[in-house]
């Protein structure tokens, strides 16, 4: 199959299918974490909240890879970046997400999720949890990846994160 892996299935039955053409690509070493991780983010397809279907791919891709992230299971090849765009997905949303978490508690995503049940998708899950838009919080966290950034830059190594 083309792609990585794709989870598919109804409220009562789920699928996972997994490419193993990707897997042969992986070198050994890589092949056992890359399982584990896509795995990990595929199982959470299964069981996580969509908003009936409204909410936005970046954000359903997003947590899925913030919850690979907490895992410690995160590609060696993934950067914590800002950018445009809040949910672009995947690596991008998660370590969004893994930063929310950080700032406002254990158990902030586990309510954005929890607020896209049964319900149609509306931003202001953001606001409702944390206190701040959605587009507020990219700006803070793109600052704050951006004051890391010249930190690293003019000590020539990586300090401690101490924005919290």
């Amino acid at each position: 199959m083309p792609g990585v892996a794709h989870a598919t299935g109804s409220a009562h039955a789920k699928e996972i299918h997994f490419s193993l053409d990707y897997i042969a690509k992986q070198s050994a070493e890589r092949a056992r974490n890359e399982i584990r991780g896509v795995l990990t983010h595929e199982t959470v397809h299964c069981f996580q909240y969509d908003a009936q279907g409204t909410c936005q791919g970046g954000l359903i891709e997003g947590i899925a890879d913030y919850v690979r992230l907490r895992a410690g299971l995160d590609p060696p090849h993934w950067k914590q970046r800002g950018g445009d765009e809040w949910d672009a997905g995947y690596e991008t949303t998660g370590y969004f997400l893994a930063w929310l978490e950080e700032r406002y508690g254990d158990g902030t995503i586990k309510e954005l999720n929890e607020r896209m049940h049964g319900v149609p998708y509306d931003k202001r899950i953001f606001k409702e949890t944390t206190g701040r838009p959605v587009k507020k919080l990219w700006k803070i966290y793109c600052a704050h990846l951006e004051e890391r950034e010249k930190k690293e830059d003019s000590a020539g190594t990586i300090e401690p994160d101490t924005s919290q």
